[in-house]
């Protein structure tokens, strides 16, 4: 048995697209793509010293200044009596958690999330009228943003 040999057709060739690329601004991409950003240390500080408020107080509050773009990477909480402690945590205002007590010393990682220009991280503490030293930190980089 012969099997019939199905009638092949050429397709005919289509004209390769005309590309046109503005060298100047690929590189210029390029070159913005792969050269890292300048950026400088983002630290904040903040304590209570002998606190025995019952309303929250602020222990810092981060800010990012105009023409930069923050990257935060961790906040760390300390309290002397953390049984009469309890914290608030807004970033970027989101509350992450409000009226929470830790038992020890915390440190919270967040692994560089993007904070924008003149948007904030603020820490507060308030206690049960205990006298009790409070400190809070946040560590990241303020990277400098390009005009234009």
């Amino acid at each position: 048995m012969v099997m019939q040999r199905l009638k092949e057709e050429e397709t005919p060739e289509q004209p390769l697209p005309i590309v046109r690329v503005c060298w100047d601004e690929l590189f210029n991409f390029l070159r913005r793509l792969f050269k890292p950003k300048t950026a400088r240390a983002w630290t904040e500080l903040g304590n209570l010293p002998a606190e025995t408020s019952t309303n929250y107080k602020k222990v810092f509050e981060a800010v990012v200044p105009a023409g930069f773009e923050g990257s935060l990477n961790e906040v760390s909480l300390y309290s002397s009596r953390p049984d009469t402690t309890l914290w608030a945590l807004v970033i970027v205002e989101e509350v992450q958690f409000s009226d929470k007590r830790i038992y020890a010393s915390l440190t919270l990682p967040y692994g560089g999330i993007t904070i924008r220009t003149e948007q904030k991280v603020l820490l507060m503490a308030k206690t049960d009228g205990t006298a009790t030293d409070i400190a809070g930190s946040l560590t990241g980089q303020l990277l400098y943003l390009e005009g234009g």
